[in-house]
């Protein structure tokens, strides 16, 4: 396995590189804890096949383009018109360990006691950057933005209103390119199952209804933990990286 030191943190290594008919993946792993106050993601990658001809990337297919607390990064591409023998790769991750001690960090308590339909993100945060949001809302705000919306899981289905009392929580967000949230839910950046997730088109707000568990007590639902990071130039290191001679495996 081909790696590039990244300066005491681990090592960057390409855990595969796999080819369908519509994409090449790349993933990406880095020596590091799995932790919440250790996450990496992907800033840019730039990809070339040994004729130097440059893949462009492929936003079809949903994949998280935000921060992890795991090893791995993964990012998609258009293969190249003629087979190419091999790839290499260029880019930089970012390393983000977020601390209250470099304002990055905010435990925002139990989601019983967290005020509803307010952004809670710090107020000297939002004085340099007022498009970020981050809130725990309520039944109301869903049906005050999206007044009509109807869905259905099926085509034999009828289209039918949300029944909100199915869900555990309900936390809204928005960020930037250039300086994103991350949230963790009980401890996870991707919380619950069986998710319904809405985005306002008007504001660019993202509103994720979520079922952290099957039959949850009231008592429950007001323990579930919530804590957002919120990326700074305090706490998020810049670490160059590059590969080559990489084989693809055809699946």
């Amino acid at each position: 396995m081909i790696a590039t030191r990244c300066f005491g943190q681990g090592e960057i290594t390409v855990s595969h590189a796999n080819q369908t008919e519509d994409f090449i993946e790349i993933g990406l792993n880095m020596g590091k804890p799995t932790s919440k106050f250790e996450l990496i993601n992907i800033d840019t990658m730039t990809v070339t096949d040994n004729r130097g001809n440059v893949l462009e990337e492929n936003f079809e297919y949903p994949l998280n383009y935000n921060y992890n607390n795991g090893r791995a990064e993964t990012s998609r591409y258009y293969p190249p018109k003629k087979k190419s023998r091999e790839l290499h790769i260029r880019g930089v991750m970012k390393y983000f360990t977020p601390s209250e001690e470099s304002n990055s960090y905010f435990n925002l308590g139990k989601n019983g006691g967290i005020a509803r339909n307010v952004n809670l993100v710090d107020k000297a945060i939002l004085a340099e950057n007022p498009d970020l949001y981050f809130a725990i809302v309520d039944s109301t705000v869903i049906n005050k933005v999206f007044p009509d919306f109807k869905y259905r899981t099926k085509d034999s289905e009828p289209y039918r209103k949300i029944d909100f009392s199915f869900f555990d929580i309900i936390y809204a967000y928005r960020y930037t390119d250039e300086q994103k949230i991350v949230y963790f839910i009980n401890d996870d950046p991707m919380p619950g199952y069986t998710n319904m997730t809405l985005k306002d088109k008007k504001t660019g707000i993202i509103y994720a209804l979520t079922k952290i568990k099957r039959d949850i007590s009231q008592a429950e639902k007001d323990d579930i933990s919530v804590e957002i990071m919120i990326e700074n130039e305090a706490s998020v290191k810049r670490i160059p990286f590059e590969i080559g001679k990489i084989k693809v495996e055809r699946l």
